[in-house]
Formats: C-alpha cells, sequence, structure tokens
C-alpha cells in the first residue's frame, strides 16, 4: 500500500509510475488497473496495449470493475488486438454488474450490434474512454486490496 500511496501523491507521472509497478507486482488490484490505465493512455510510460491488457486482465481477474471496462474499450476499439464487438460486450457487462452503470448504454448499443441492429456506433464511441478509478490514499492496516473502496 504504501508504493500506492506514494504514486498517489507523486507530481512526475514517471515517478507514479514505478511506484505503482512496485505496488502492482507486489499485488495490489488497484494498482494494477492504475498501470493498465498508464500502458493504455500513456502516461508516465510508453504506451503499450499488451502489457496494459496484461494488467487489466490480471486486476480484472480479481473483480476490479474499472480494469474490465478498459478491457471492453480495448476490445471494442482494436487497441492491441482485432476489435471484437462481442468481447467488448462481455467486458462491459462485467463492468456494469459490478457498479460500472454508465456504461449500461454501450451495453445496449453493442446488443443491438451483436444481433444485427447496424445502430449508431458514434453513440459507442462517444461512450466509452478508459475508466480511472478514484485516487484514494489506503489508511487500513488490514486492507484487502481486491475488496476496499479505498486500496
Amino acid at each position: 500500500m504504501a508504493d500506492l500511496n506514494r504514486a498517489i501523491g507523486c507530481t512526475n507521472d514517471s515517478d507514479a509510475f514505478e511506484n505503482l509497478l512496485h505496488a502492482a507486482e507486489a499485488g495490489c488490484v488497484r494498482a494494477q488497473a492504475l498501470v493498465g490505465l498508464a500502458y493504455h493512455t500513456g502516461h508516465g510510460v510508453a504506451v503499450n496495449f499488451e502489457r496494459a491488457a496484461g494488467w487489466y486482465r490480471k486486476a480484472a481477474g480479481s473483480g476490479d470493475s474499472y480494469a474490465m471496462a478498459n478491457l471492453g474499450v480495448m476490445c471494442l476499439l482494436g487497441e492491441g488486438e482485432i476489435a471484437d464487438e462481442l468481447d467488448a460486450y462481455i467486458w462491459f457487462q462485467s463492468a456494469v454488474g459490478l457498479g460500472r452503470k454508465r456504461l449500461r448504454p454501450v451495453l445496449d448499443v453493442l446488443e443491438h450490434r451483436i444481433v444485427g441492429d447496424c445502430g449508431n456506433s458514434d453513440r459507442i464511441l462517444a461512450a466509452v474512454a478508459p475508466q480511472t478509478p478514484p485516487l484514494r490514499p489506503c489508511t487500513r492496516a488490514d486492507c484487502d486490496p481486491a475488496r476496499c473502496d479505498n486500496a
């Protein structure tokens, strides 16, 4: 947690990334999602979609809804792989199920597209962007990063 808390306080993107990477490698789920976001968006490190997806998958495997949403974005836009609306739909559906309600309209549009209704792809692109979890330091010594909103 100390590395995550240090990263949150950093004013330099590359220093923040280094602290996040240490926390992610130590198993902090929130840091794993944020390292994925850094690789996805190029904050503090060069954009690398393969590494972004790898870190997002680690965090998503532990139930991080932001990581799930961001994997949906990557699948939808073909970032790092061929675009796949069905995979995107599955990731978004998981994220919505865990509280990312803002993505519900994206699910509706994708559902229409997947079943053959052309829909409006502009609505999808306007509704999705990499999701950033709240940056709050964790102050609990007994924190379980996979279950704590403060982690």
